[in-house]
Protein backbone atom coordinates (compact mmCIF):
# COMPACT_ATOMS: atom_id res chain seq x y z
CA UNK A 1 0.00 0.00 0.00
CA UNK A 2 1.30 3.20 -1.03
CA UNK A 3 1.83 5.96 1.88
CA UNK A 4 -1.15 8.37 2.48
CA UNK A 5 -0.27 11.89 1.91
CA UNK A 6 -1.29 14.92 3.97
CA UNK A 7 -0.37 18.87 3.05
CA UNK A 8 0.05 20.05 6.54
CA UNK A 9 1.45 23.70 5.73
CA UNK A 10 -1.26 25.80 4.22
CA UNK A 11 -4.05 24.96 6.90
CA UNK A 12 -1.65 25.24 10.29
CA UNK A 13 -0.64 28.42 9.26
CA UNK A 14 -3.56 31.59 9.98
CA UNK A 15 -4.36 33.37 7.37
CA UNK A 16 -2.78 37.00 6.79
CA UNK A 17 -6.48 38.73 6.79
CA UNK A 18 -6.91 36.81 9.79
CA UNK A 19 -4.23 38.12 11.71
CA UNK A 20 -4.75 41.21 10.96
CA UNK A 21 -8.55 41.01 11.41
CA UNK A 22 -7.54 40.10 15.46
CA UNK A 23 -4.40 43.18 15.29
CA UNK A 24 -7.25 45.81 14.88
CA UNK A 25 -9.57 44.40 17.01
CA UNK A 26 -6.92 44.34 19.81
CA UNK A 27 -5.85 48.07 18.63
CA UNK A 28 -9.61 49.12 19.41
CA UNK A 29 -9.76 47.22 22.46
CA UNK A 30 -6.87 49.20 23.87
CA UNK A 31 -8.62 52.26 22.52
CA UNK A 32 -11.28 51.94 24.15
CA UNK A 33 -10.14 51.21 27.12
CA UNK A 34 -7.77 54.27 27.01
CA UNK A 35 -10.44 56.55 26.16
CA UNK A 36 -12.73 54.91 28.91
CA UNK A 37 -9.45 55.86 31.61
CA UNK A 38 -8.94 58.94 29.97
CA UNK A 39 -13.14 60.06 30.49
CA UNK A 40 -12.35 59.59 33.91
CA UNK A 41 -9.34 61.13 35.15
CA UNK A 42 -10.69 64.02 33.22
CA UNK A 43 -13.49 64.27 35.00
CA UNK A 44 -11.76 63.97 38.36
CA UNK A 45 -9.20 66.72 36.87
CA UNK A 46 -12.17 69.07 35.72
CA UNK A 47 -13.67 68.41 39.16
CA UNK A 48 -10.24 69.46 41.43
CA UNK A 49 -9.85 72.47 38.98
CA UNK A 50 -11.14 75.92 38.42
CA UNK A 51 -12.71 75.11 35.16
CA UNK A 52 -16.05 76.48 36.16
CA UNK A 53 -14.49 79.56 37.09
CA UNK A 54 -12.61 79.72 33.73
CA UNK A 55 -16.35 78.76 32.10
CA UNK A 56 -18.16 81.97 33.85
CA UNK A 57 -15.53 83.78 32.57
CA UNK A 58 -15.86 82.51 28.72
CA UNK A 59 -19.94 83.10 29.73
CA UNK A 60 -19.25 86.61 30.36
CA UNK A 61 -16.87 87.74 28.10
CA UNK A 62 -19.06 86.26 25.07
CA UNK A 63 -22.22 88.33 26.16
CA UNK A 64 -19.07 91.57 25.86
CA UNK A 65 -17.46 90.18 22.63
CA UNK A 66 -20.91 88.64 21.24
CA UNK A 67 -22.25 92.08 19.26
CA UNK A 68 -18.91 93.85 18.01
CA UNK A 69 -18.33 90.27 16.56
CA UNK A 70 -21.70 90.47 14.76
CA UNK A 71 -21.01 93.53 13.90
CA UNK A 72 -17.63 92.78 12.35
CA UNK A 73 -19.04 90.11 10.84
CA UNK A 74 -22.30 91.27 9.11
CA UNK A 75 -19.69 93.86 7.64
CA UNK A 76 -17.35 91.39 6.02
CA UNK A 77 -20.75 90.06 5.12
CA UNK A 78 -22.18 93.15 3.44
CA UNK A 79 -19.08 93.39 0.80
CA UNK A 80 -19.46 89.69 -0.31
CA UNK A 81 -23.14 89.69 -0.81
CA UNK A 82 -26.19 91.67 -2.03
CA UNK A 83 -29.38 90.31 -1.02
CA UNK A 84 -30.57 90.50 2.39
CA UNK A 85 -31.34 86.66 1.97
CA UNK A 86 -28.02 85.31 1.65
CA UNK A 87 -27.13 87.51 4.90
CA UNK A 88 -30.36 86.56 7.11
CA UNK A 89 -29.33 82.50 5.95
CA UNK A 90 -25.99 83.14 7.18
CA UNK A 91 -27.40 84.23 10.72
CA UNK A 92 -29.91 81.57 11.18
CA UNK A 93 -26.63 79.28 10.13
CA UNK A 94 -25.42 81.02 13.03
CA UNK A 95 -28.00 80.83 15.37
CA UNK A 96 -28.18 76.89 14.66
CA UNK A 97 -26.06 76.56 17.64
CA UNK A 98 -27.91 77.92 19.76
CA UNK A 99 -31.05 76.04 21.59
CA UNK A 100 -33.21 79.11 20.65
CA UNK A 101 -34.07 82.37 19.11
CA UNK A 102 -33.13 85.09 21.66
CA UNK A 103 -35.02 88.03 21.00
CA UNK A 104 -32.43 91.23 22.21
CA UNK A 105 -29.90 89.02 19.46
CA UNK A 106 -32.31 89.39 16.70
CA UNK A 107 -33.26 92.95 17.87
CA UNK A 108 -30.13 94.13 18.13
CA UNK A 109 -28.87 92.87 15.15
CA UNK A 110 -31.97 94.37 13.12
CA UNK A 111 -30.86 97.74 14.34
CA UNK A 112 -27.50 97.22 13.50
CA UNK A 113 -29.09 96.40 9.59
CA UNK A 114 -31.40 99.29 9.82
CA UNK A 115 -29.43 102.04 10.99
CA UNK A 116 -25.46 100.88 9.59
CA UNK A 117 -22.72 103.17 10.81
CA UNK A 118 -19.83 103.78 9.37
CA UNK A 119 -17.04 102.46 10.82
CA UNK A 120 -13.54 104.51 11.51
CA UNK A 121 -10.38 102.71 11.89
CA UNK A 122 -10.23 103.60 15.79
CA UNK A 123 -13.39 102.21 16.12
CA UNK A 124 -12.49 99.16 13.52
CA UNK A 125 -9.64 98.70 16.30
CA UNK A 126 -12.30 99.12 19.55
CA UNK A 127 -14.55 96.83 17.97
CA UNK A 128 -11.80 94.27 17.54
CA UNK A 129 -10.33 93.94 20.45
CA UNK A 130 -13.59 94.03 22.25
CA UNK A 131 -14.45 90.75 20.37
CA UNK A 132 -11.19 88.98 20.94
CA UNK A 133 -12.17 89.00 24.66
CA UNK A 134 -13.79 85.14 24.74
CA UNK A 135 -10.80 83.80 22.63
CA UNK A 136 -8.93 85.14 25.10
CA UNK A 137 -10.49 83.68 28.47
CA UNK A 138 -10.75 80.18 25.93
CA UNK A 139 -7.15 80.38 25.46
CA UNK A 140 -6.36 80.72 29.67
CA UNK A 141 -8.71 78.04 30.17
CA UNK A 142 -7.55 75.36 27.46
CA UNK A 143 -3.76 76.24 28.47
CA UNK A 144 -4.60 75.59 31.92
CA UNK A 145 -6.36 72.73 31.66
CA UNK A 146 -3.27 70.82 30.09
CA UNK A 147 -1.24 72.07 33.01
CA UNK A 148 1.05 74.72 30.78
CA UNK A 149 3.51 76.20 33.47
CA UNK A 150 4.68 79.06 30.89
CA UNK A 151 1.93 80.85 29.63
CA UNK A 152 1.74 83.19 26.11
CA UNK A 153 3.31 86.75 26.97
CA UNK A 154 0.36 89.30 26.75
CA UNK A 155 1.34 90.91 23.02
CA UNK A 156 1.51 86.38 21.98
CA UNK A 157 -2.10 85.85 24.35
CA UNK A 158 -3.35 88.49 21.93
CA UNK A 159 -2.54 87.48 18.70
CA UNK A 160 -3.62 83.55 19.21
CA UNK A 161 -7.30 85.60 20.31
CA UNK A 162 -6.86 87.57 16.96
CA UNK A 163 -5.92 84.44 14.98
CA UNK A 164 -9.24 83.20 16.83
CA UNK A 165 -11.19 85.59 15.52
CA UNK A 166 -10.04 85.91 12.33
CA UNK A 167 -10.70 81.79 11.73
CA UNK A 168 -14.28 82.37 13.31
CA UNK A 169 -14.66 85.26 10.36
CA UNK A 170 -13.58 82.44 8.24
CA UNK A 171 -15.96 80.00 9.09
CA UNK A 172 -18.78 82.44 8.49
CA UNK A 173 -17.37 82.76 5.04
CA UNK A 174 -17.67 79.03 4.84
CA UNK A 175 -21.33 79.14 6.43
CA UNK A 176 -22.58 81.72 2.80
CA UNK A 177 -20.87 78.78 1.04
CA UNK A 178 -22.73 76.02 2.56
CA UNK A 179 -25.88 78.46 2.15
CA UNK A 180 -25.15 78.88 -1.49
CA UNK A 181 -24.86 75.26 -1.98
CA UNK A 182 -28.24 74.92 0.09
CA UNK A 183 -29.25 77.14 -2.29
CA UNK A 184 -28.08 75.25 -5.38
CA UNK A 185 -29.57 71.57 -3.75
CA UNK A 186 -33.14 73.51 -4.49
CA UNK A 187 -32.67 74.54 -7.50
CA UNK A 188 -35.27 72.52 -10.11
CA UNK A 189 -31.98 70.78 -11.99
CA UNK A 190 -31.05 69.58 -8.92
CA UNK A 191 -34.70 68.28 -7.77
CA UNK A 192 -34.77 66.57 -11.13
CA UNK A 193 -31.12 64.70 -9.91
CA UNK A 194 -32.66 63.56 -6.61
CA UNK A 195 -35.69 62.11 -8.35
CA UNK A 196 -33.62 60.33 -10.24
CA UNK A 197 -31.01 59.43 -7.15
CA UNK A 198 -33.01 58.97 -3.96
CA UNK A 199 -29.52 58.21 -1.85
CA UNK A 200 -28.83 61.86 -2.62
CA UNK A 201 -31.75 63.24 -1.18
CA UNK A 202 -30.65 60.79 2.19
CA UNK A 203 -27.42 62.09 2.49
CA UNK A 204 -28.10 65.83 1.90
CA UNK A 205 -30.77 65.15 5.05
CA UNK A 206 -27.86 63.95 7.01
CA UNK A 207 -25.36 66.68 6.21
CA UNK A 208 -28.05 69.14 7.09
CA UNK A 209 -29.21 67.71 10.34
CA UNK A 210 -25.80 66.84 11.43
CA UNK A 211 -23.77 69.81 9.66
CA UNK A 212 -23.60 71.84 13.25
CA UNK A 213 -22.30 69.06 14.95
CA UNK A 214 -19.76 67.95 12.47
CA UNK A 215 -18.54 71.85 12.15
CA UNK A 216 -18.77 71.81 16.03
CA UNK A 217 -16.53 68.69 16.11
CA UNK A 218 -14.00 70.01 13.55
CA UNK A 219 -13.16 73.40 15.40
CA UNK A 220 -13.02 71.75 18.81
CA UNK A 221 -10.23 69.71 17.34
CA UNK A 222 -8.37 72.62 16.25
CA UNK A 223 -8.75 74.74 18.70
CA UNK A 224 -7.40 71.54 21.07
CA UNK A 225 -4.66 71.39 18.92
CA UNK A 226 -3.58 75.27 18.43
CA UNK A 227 -4.18 76.78 21.56
CA UNK A 228 -2.54 75.07 23.91
CA UNK A 229 1.21 76.40 24.62
CA UNK A 230 2.30 72.94 24.48
CA UNK A 231 3.51 70.59 21.72
CA UNK A 232 0.37 69.03 21.09
CA UNK A 233 -0.39 66.02 18.23
CA UNK A 234 -3.35 65.68 15.97
CA UNK A 235 -4.02 62.02 17.32
CA UNK A 236 -4.19 63.57 21.17
CA UNK A 237 -7.20 65.76 20.33
CA UNK A 238 -9.73 63.87 17.91
CA UNK A 239 -11.12 61.55 20.88
CA UNK A 240 -11.74 64.47 23.07
CA UNK A 241 -13.24 66.61 19.87
CA UNK A 242 -15.28 64.01 19.05
CA UNK A 243 -16.50 63.86 22.33
CA UNK A 244 -16.83 66.98 23.09
CA UNK A 245 -19.13 67.18 19.84
CA UNK A 246 -21.29 64.76 20.87
CA UNK A 247 -21.77 66.04 24.43
CA UNK A 248 -22.63 69.20 22.94
CA UNK A 249 -25.02 68.06 20.65
CA UNK A 250 -26.87 66.14 23.53
CA UNK A 251 -27.01 69.20 25.48
CA UNK A 252 -28.10 71.52 22.47
CA UNK A 253 -31.23 68.68 22.33
CA UNK A 254 -31.93 69.28 26.12
CA UNK A 255 -32.08 72.51 26.71
CA UNK A 256 -33.61 73.15 23.60
CA UNK A 257 -36.28 70.93 24.89
CA UNK A 258 -36.15 72.80 28.59
CA UNK A 259 -36.37 76.66 26.97
CA UNK A 260 -39.12 75.66 24.31
CA UNK A 261 -41.29 77.90 26.84
CA UNK A 262 -39.77 80.67 28.74
CA UNK A 263 -42.80 81.96 30.43
CA UNK A 264 -41.87 80.03 33.25
CA UNK A 265 -38.46 82.11 33.36
CA UNK A 266 -40.06 85.38 32.64
CA UNK A 267 -41.77 85.02 35.88
CA UNK A 268 -38.63 85.00 38.10
CA UNK A 269 -36.70 87.27 35.63
CA UNK A 270 -38.67 89.31 34.02
CA UNK A 271 -37.70 91.07 30.55
CA UNK A 272 -34.01 89.90 31.16
CA UNK A 273 -35.10 86.19 31.07
CA UNK A 274 -33.77 85.75 27.43
CA UNK A 275 -30.10 87.28 28.25
CA UNK A 276 -30.23 84.91 31.54
CA UNK A 277 -31.20 81.87 29.35
CA UNK A 278 -28.05 83.10 26.56
CA UNK A 279 -25.45 82.96 29.20
CA UNK A 280 -26.66 79.84 30.90
CA UNK A 281 -26.37 78.64 27.36
CA UNK A 282 -22.95 79.94 26.69
CA UNK A 283 -22.04 78.54 30.35
CA UNK A 284 -23.19 74.86 29.26
CA UNK A 285 -21.21 75.01 26.38
CA UNK A 286 -18.43 76.57 27.97
CA UNK A 287 -18.56 73.61 30.68
CA UNK A 288 -18.68 71.23 27.71
CA UNK A 289 -16.11 72.58 26.44
CA UNK A 290 -13.20 72.38 29.28
CA UNK A 291 -13.89 68.96 30.11
CA UNK A 292 -13.07 67.93 26.66
CA UNK A 293 -10.12 70.14 27.27
CA UNK A 294 -9.25 67.90 30.40
CA UNK A 295 -10.20 65.00 28.91
CA UNK A 296 -7.82 65.74 25.98
CA UNK A 297 -4.83 65.96 28.21
CA UNK A 298 -6.00 63.30 30.35
CA UNK A 299 -5.94 61.29 27.00
CA UNK A 300 -2.53 62.75 25.53
CA UNK A 301 -0.66 61.82 29.30
CA UNK A 302 -1.74 58.26 29.16
CA UNK A 303 -0.26 57.48 25.73
CA UNK A 304 2.60 59.66 26.60
CA UNK A 305 3.15 58.02 30.04
CA UNK A 306 3.46 61.75 31.36
CA UNK A 307 2.54 61.88 35.43
CA UNK A 308 -0.51 64.29 36.39
CA UNK A 309 2.70 66.39 37.89
CA UNK A 310 3.80 68.13 34.74
CA UNK A 311 2.12 69.30 31.83
CA UNK A 312 0.45 67.09 29.60
CA UNK A 313 2.31 67.26 26.33
CA UNK A 314 6.08 68.81 26.54
CA UNK A 315 5.90 72.97 26.60
CA UNK A 316 6.05 75.13 25.31
CA UNK A 317 5.25 74.82 21.60
CA UNK A 318 7.96 77.33 20.32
Amino acid sequence: MGAARYDFGVSAQPSRGATQARRALARLRAEVRLTGLAFWRGALSFYDSEDLTFAASIAYYSLLSLFPFLLLALSIIATLTSTESDRAAVLDFVLQYFPGQFPFVTRQLDAMQQAPGRLTAAGSLLLIWAAMGVFGAITSAINHAWGVEKQPSFFKHKLISFVMLVAASLLLLVALLVVTAASITEAGWFADILARAPALDVLRSFAVRWATTFTFIIVVGLVFYFVPNARVRFRDVWVGAVVTGLLWRVALAGFSFYVRDTSRLESIHGSIAAVVVFLFWIYTSAVILLFGAELTAAYARLRRHRPEEIPAAPAPRL
